[in-house]
Order: C-alpha cells, then sequence, then structure tokens
C-alpha cells in the first residue's frame, strides 16, 4: 500500500514521498523496508530516531524526532491511527476476530473431525474447526469462529461474530453475546467453589457474557448457584483470571492479569483492576474506581477512587501512612546513632 493511500486513509498529513509501499506495521526498533512504524509515545522516542522504517505514523509532539528522508503520516490520534493500519495491513488478523468483515456469508463450514449434534443450530458463515464438540440445543449465530478442539455445552448460545480460539470450554447453558472474542484454554460455565456439610452444591444458575466482551486465556469464569454471573458488554478480562459465581462485572470493566473476584463481588461499570489483585465476596468495586495491583479489597470501594494495599484503602491515604511511618523509622535510627557511645 502506498503511503498517500494511507495519510488518506487515516485522515492524516502526509510528508515525504507519498510513493513508497508498505506492507505491514512493525515495532519501531525491528522495521525495515516496506515496515511502517507507530510512535504516539514518549517512551518510543529514542526508537522513531533510529528507526529503518520505510515510513512512519506519529502525532505532532514527534514530528521533529523523524529521521531525515523518512516520509511520515502525521495523525491527531496515535492509537486510532495503529488501529486502522493493522485493519488495513493485516487482514488475516481481522479475519480471526471478525470473519465476517472479510468474505461474503456462506454455509457453515465445518471440519470433517467436529461432532455437531442433530439438535444444534448453526447460523450462516459459522467455521467450526478440528475435533470441536458442538452438543444438543446449541446455537451459533452467523459468522462464529470456533478453533480446535472447544466444546460447546448443551443450550449454549453464541452471539454473531464471536470468535473462540483453540481449547475454549463453554458448559451448559451459557450464553456469550455478539461479537465476543474468548482466548485459548478458558472455561465459562463450570460449577462455583461451593461446599456445605453435606458436599458441592448443586449449581443450576448459568454465565451471561455481553455483547463486545474480550476473553484472555486460562480464564475461568464460574456459573452462579442461583441467577447469574455477569460480564458486561465490552467489558476486557486479561489472561488468568478468576470470575467466582455470581460475580457482576460491569460494561468497559478492565481486569488485568491475575485478578480474582470471589463469589458474589460486584465491579461496576468503568472499574479498573490491576493485576494479582483480589476482591473479596460480596464487596462492590464502585464505577470508575481504579484499583492497584496486588491490592487486596475486603470492603466496597467508593465510584471514582484509585485504591491500594492490602486491606485496599484510598491510595493517597496510604502514600501519606507510608511516608509518615518510614519518618518514624528514619527518626529512631537517627535517635539510636546519637545514643551510640
Amino acid at each position: 500500500m502506498k503511503i498517500q493511500a494511507l495519510a488518506e486513509l487515516l485522515g492524516g498529513e502526509l510528508r515525504g514521498d507519498g510513493d513508497r509501499v508498505v506492507r505491514r506495521v512493525a515495532a519501531l526498533d525491528e522495521a525495515s523496508e516496506s515496515d511502517v512504524g507507530v510512535c504516539f509515545s514518549s517512551r518510543f522516542r529514542p526508537a522513531l530516531r533510529a528507526t529503518n522504517a520505510t515510513a512512519v505514523l506519529v502525532t505532532r509532539d514527534f514530528v521533529s524526532d523523524v529521521p531525515e528522508g523518512t516520509p511520515c503520516v502525521v495523525v491527531s490520534d496515535g492509537r486510532a491511527a495503529l488501529h486502522q493500519t493493522l485493519r488495513c495491513l493485516h487482514p488475516q488478523v481481522l479475519r480471526r476476530v471478525h470473519p465476517e468483515t472479510v468474505r461474503g456469508p456462506s454455509h457453515p463450514t465445518i471440519h470433517a473431525t467436529a461432532i455437531v449434534h442433530k439438535d444444534a443450530r448453526l447460523g450462516a458463515n459459522v467455521e467450526v474447526g478440528p475435533l470441536v464438540v458442538i452438543e444438543a440445543f446449541a446455537t451459533i449465530g452467523p459468522s462464529v469462529r470456533i478453533g480446535a478442539q472447544c466444546f460447546i455445552g448443551e443450550g449454549v448460545h453464541i452471539g454473531a461474530g464471536t470468535t473462540l480460539a483453540p481449547r475454549v470450554v463453554v458448559l451448559e447453558g451459557s450464553v456469550l453475546g455478539d461479537e465476543v472474542e474468548v482466548g485459548s484454554g478458558t472455561v465459562i460455565g463450570s460449577p462455583g467453589f461451593g461446599f456445605d456439610a453435606q458436599g458441592r452444591l448443586p449449581h443450576p444458575g448459568r454465565v451471561v457474557i455481553e455483547r463486545g466482551v474480550y476473553i484472555g486465556a486460562n480464564v475461568c469464569i464460574d456459573r452462579a448457584t442461583l441467577g447469574e454471573t455477569r460480564v458486561g458488554a465490552g467489558a476486557r478480562i486479561d489472561n488468568l483470571v478468576q470470575l467466582g459465581h455470581g460475580v457482576r462485572v460491569g460494561a468497559g470493566a478492565v481486569l488485568c492479569g491475575q485478578v480474582g473476584l470471589a463469589g458474589g463481588a460486584v465491579v461496576l461499570a468503568g472499574a479498573v483492576i490491576g493485576g494479582q489483585a483480589g476482591v473479596a465476596g460480596t464487596c462492590t468495586v464502585g464505577e470508575g474506581a481504579r484499583v492497584a495491583a496486588q491490592s487486596g479489597v475486603t470492603r466496597s470501594l467508593a465510584a471514582g477512587g484509585t485504591y491500594s494495599g492490602h486491606p485496599a484503602e484510598e491510595n493517597r491515604l496510604r502514600l501519606r501512612r507510608l511516608a509518615f511511618v518510614k519518618r518514624l523509622v528514619d527518626r529512631s535510627r537517627d535517635d539510636r546513632r546519637r545514643d551510640d557511645p
């Protein structure tokens, strides 16, 4: 693709030779001939100055750092430009995530080794990979892509445009909305961790994943004991996250790697939970709240705040307390030195 055409696609300002051709997006420090690099953060400034890319996409703050003779496209939103460029130059990735956008509707494509129950319903343009099992009364919407060795349980509903990577397990009664993306090894709908004196409690509830949710690899989302475990539209869940039975995650919330939400925990819309943080059962993390990595949430947190530590508290108060303790330690050390003969 010529740089001139890319600039027109992005609505950016071209500076330099627009006839050069780029074929892929690459990291600035690894780019070579026919590659286009992107810089919209100051931490990439040194790599931009030394890049061998054929062309670069930059925001206005970095124009002066572009190597002499290298064409650049100046854009207002670097991340949005990267997104559009990846979709344009890497259609194979787009096909994996949104297959309906790169080919027309067709009959379902089912691998010869897949096992699809006669009472399952598959929409147009569905792809079913090798060794997939789809049980009775499952409903698969149009343009769904199911990778190798996935298991789709009885009565599961999967919405249009959803992609399941290889070895995803979706157990009976679970509901996935449109355009959901699920990473390899994830299990959706396993029974929750509920026991009493008589043994493990039955879990007749279900899991509901709303539209546009991203779920990484090796995530476990347990079904509710009663009612639903629900993940709201547009939420982002990183690898190795555990959602206990009856958890509710609001729209647009972000759960980073190794986060654990105990049964009944609630994370409201737009909240961000840092890596390895835990939320105790029945606690609520308020709308738009931010919880730092490795924090332990043992009580409900108000909306919009920033929290850290174990137990999690307002970050400013915690930092002030840590500073006070440090001053006490320093003062005690100085006093001991004065008292030493």
